[in-house]
């Protein structure tokens, strides 16, 4: 397929993108801008996109996502009370820093989410891409919920998940989907550097 073929079918993509998918485009977009910024709003935004999310994924025969968008709205409200109200004098948490130990035990628990995840998804059902997805599923969790405790590595986890959310959606054809995972790889660099900065300037105080 030449350039301008793949061109024409994007923007063909583009013209028959279904309401469901802007409406995630759209309040996906608000949530990163806003969590990037520590705006505790940013969790409400978030709560929307996975509701529509947990639809169109589950129609698209990405099981493994829809489940994971159900667990994104339980944790999104948890992560709204949290970062309000989680620290111990009861207002809002800091942007912490995570040993290298206590990184490679996430890592590790990420590999042990995904591998099940992954062979039963292949196994016993009809899930597109079932090692990819099951990858992404896995380690948005545990990006999800260094997010909730502020945990700055959460935006290294995004990067990679993000970046590989572009190829899934793309293959089942959500191509609005896999924009919007270009642009979370960008503001998931862009989140890091402005929280880094941040803590930088806490510590000098």
């Amino acid at each position: 397929m030449t350039a301008p073929e793949i061109t024409n079918s994007i923007q063909t993509a583009f013209i028959h993108t279904s309401f469901a998918e802007w409406i995630i485009f759209i309040s996906a977009l608000i949530y990163i801008l806003l969590i990037a910024v520590e705006n505790n709003w940013g969790w409400i935004f978030g709560i929307i996109a996975s509701l529509v999310s947990v639809y169109l994924c589950f129609t698209g025969n990405l099981f493994l996502e829809s489940g994971l968008n159900i667990f994104y709205v339980i944790i999104g409200f948890y992560g709204w009370y949290h970062w309000q109200y989680g620290s111990k004098e009861k207002k809002e948490i800091q942007i912490s820093r995570n040993s290298k130990l206590k990184n490679t035990c996430l890592i590790l628990l990420g590999c042990l989410i995904w591998i099940p995840f992954a062979l039963i998804a292949n196994k016993y059902s009809t899930q597109a891409m079932p090692y990819l997805d099951a990858f992404i599923t896995a380690f948005s969790l545990i990006a999800t919920w260094m997010t909730t405790k502020k945990m700055i590595e959460n935006w290294l986890y995004w990067i990679i998940v993000d970046a590989l959310g572009i190829v899934l959606f793309a293959n089942r054809g959500f191509y609005l989907l896999a924009l919007l995972n270009i642009i979370y790889t960008s503001m998931a660099l862009a989140g890091y550097f402005s929280w880094r900065k941040k803590m930088t300037s806490s510590e000098l105080l």
